[in-house]
């Protein structure tokens, strides 16, 4: 059999593109290392933010508007809870760049924002404290996902909607022959007209040439009361320091409230399994420096998981084809923030598989920016 898409790597943006392109009657072969959910990827660690005032750049907003109607249109498909609109508290230190870029995007777009004053965020949630020379900025339509459920359903309709898919099964190779792309494993060699490669971490494995390097980053859980629970209405936060380092987290559960550093981390280091949490002396402490100052209430660390980024120069996404290639789409350099985009990456896989091109959109995202 030709399939009209392969997927080589189906964690988040590959599992979204095989649930869309299934969807859309193509011939689907999604492939993986494991079994997603996994977790070997950076879907794992139960949840992720969703923020759409964007202090990461105005450019992303679109991309984010889209993703929300997205993902409320799946969780209706997949007949389960997804996002959960908690609010997301965004703060650092005033004119940073992360701050300033947020209030543009929200400016622009005209987005549910709320603007705090430090004093405004202490009477709301007394949990928190910040200095006085710091912005906030309140989105009460921003929140969270559930990442690992949503990997799960993507995966099950797209099973049910027709795709064939090879897990715990790793890629040996992937080549072009003629017309066709050529994906070789230990369970054979499947062809198709168009590939998807979204391997994460694995990536540079296969697409050399690709200016990604792969991060080792942890996240680890703190003893919290109830205080901190969404049930209390304690929000999402993303919180910058004055000394550039940058910190999220999200509403406690089970007295668990889970935090990690966007920063910093293991260049070069992508074997999750290899190097658990608490393989480097900082996994445990990374996070103390920001909780005295902002979550002093906050307890000392539960538990942790590793995951991996795969870190474009420039932290932005590059989705787009191989230059001597353009059958083969690539998604990388997410540079950890990439997943409220996967539903969006998905339709977007699916429609390069139907129509052989990108949107206009996305050139921002382009490989050749880096070319210039």
């Amino acid at each position: 059999m030709i399939y009209d898409l392969i997927i080589a790597g189906s964690g988040s943006a590959g599992a979204a593109a095989g649930y869309y392109a299934s969807k859309a009657g193509l011939k689907v072969l999604m492939v993986d290392a494991f079994h997603p959910p996994h977790t070997e990827g950076a879907h794992h660690g139960k949840n992720r933010l969703i923020r759409y005032a964007y202090g990461e750049g105005e450019k992303y907003v679109p991309l984010l508007l889209r993703s929300q109607q997205l993902w409320q249109q799946f969780e209706a498909d997949a007949g389960v809870r997804l996002l959960h609109p908690c609010g997301v508290l965004n703060a650092g230190p005033r004119d940073s760049l992360f701050m300033t870029s947020l209030a543009e995007s929200a400016e622009r777009w005209s987005l549910n924002v709320e603007p705090l004053t430090p004093q405004g965020v202490a009477r709301r949630w007394p949990e928190i404290t910040l200095p006085a020379h710091f912005d906030a900025v309140f989105e009460p339509d921003a929140g969270y996902l559930s990442s690992e459920l949503a990997v799960e359903h993507w995966i099950r309709l797209a099973r049910e909607q027709g795709a064939a898919q090879l897990f715990n099964c790793p890629i040996k190779s992937i080549s072009r022959d003629g017309d066709l792309q050529q994906v070789v494993t230990d369970e054979g060699t499947f062809s198709a007209a168009r590939l998807l490669i979204s391997m994460g971490s694995r990536i540079n494995d296969f697409v050399a040439s690709l200016p990604v390097i792969q991060t080792r980053k942890v996240f680890a859980w703190f003893q919290a009361d109830g205080r901190y629970s969404e049930n209390n209405h304690f929000p999402g936060f993303s919180i910058g320091l004055d000394d550039g380092s940058h910190y999220y987290g999200f509403p406690a559960q089970d007295n668990a409230l889970k935090v990690g550093r966007h920063d910093g981390g293991q260049p070069g280091v992508s074997d999750n399994k290899g190097f658990p949490f608490g393989s480097y002396p900082e996994d445990g402490s990374e996070c103390f420096a920001f909780l005295r100052q902002c979550l002093p209430g906050v307890g000392g660390c539960l538990y942790g998981e590793s995951c991996s980024y795969d870190n474009s120069p420039d932290g932005d996404f590059i989705i787009d084809t191989l230059p001597d290639n353009p059958d083969c789409m690539v998604i990388t350099g997410l540079s950890g923030h990439g997943f409220k985009f996967a539903p969006l990456l998905g339709e977007i896989a699916s429609e390069f598989a139907q129509q052989g091109t990108l949107p206009d959109g996305l050139r921002p995202f382009s490989l050749s920016r880096f070319t210039r």
